[in-house]
């Protein structure tokens, strides 16, 4: 299997560092400003691997969140989506405010081709106010994926098999099953490919 990336990058400052590392540093260098917010990690339910932490007002509603996380992880098709807590549904209406620190909530984007993320509230943290809602502090580097013929970079997946394949290797492969590789849990479903996400590490372009 190829070796795939653990760490993240800071939005706000450029630090890398791996997932924990980055909360901490969060914590510790971008708590501050006049608007109090929780601090949420999001990861895959099933692959770890793809994580966020992103600051969101008390008193937004999490159908905030939900827009956020179907543009930088999940909106393809304008599929459902819904957050459960315990189990049962926790509506998109209520506030952030009726979260604390260490509650999770499921988000499900998709009831066919259904991509699960988890949600945490890992600490309370203020910020300066701003226009949008959602605020990403960090986010996992893009993950390495290979060819599987020839073990070059792959640029593709095959939605049907789960195989990746480089540009090359891909001409002999169904181009009808093809989707592109993206830094998203929902990489290879549907027809996800990343149209929406607009949040690329750039260091010369920080929050």
């Amino acid at each position: 299997m190829p070796k795939q990336t653990l760490n993240g990058n800071c939005f706000m400052c450029g630090k890398t560092a791996a997932k924990t590392a980055m909360k901490n540093h969060i914590c510790k260098d971008h708590d501050s400003g006049d608007e109090p917010c929780l601090l949420i990690k999001a990861e895959g339910a099933y692959n770890k691997d793809y994580w966020l932490f992103f600051a969101v007002p008390l008193d937004a509603a999490l159908t905030a969140v939900d827009k956020f996380l179907r543009q930088i992880w999940c909106e393809c098709c304008g599929h459902l989506s819904a957050f459960r807590k315990g189990g049962s549904e926790f509506g998109k209406a209520r506030k952030v405010s009726a979260l604390g620190v260490g509650d999770k909530l499921l988000y499900e984007y998709d009831f066919g081709s259904t991509t699960e993320i988890l949600l945490t509230v890992v600490d309370k943290i203020s910020r300066p106010k701003q226009r949008e809602k959602v605020l990403l502090l960090a986010r996992n580097e893009p993950i390495a994926e290979f060819c599987e013929t020839c073990q070059s970079p792959a640029v593709y997946v095959d939605a049907w098999e789960g195989v990746a394949y480089c540009e090359e290797c891909a001409e002999e492969a169904d181009e009808s099953v093809l989707l592109l590789v993206v830094n998203s849990p929902r990489m290879g479903e549907c027809g996800y490919e990343g149209e929406e996400d607009r949040w690329i590490f750039d260091p010369k372009n920080l929050s």
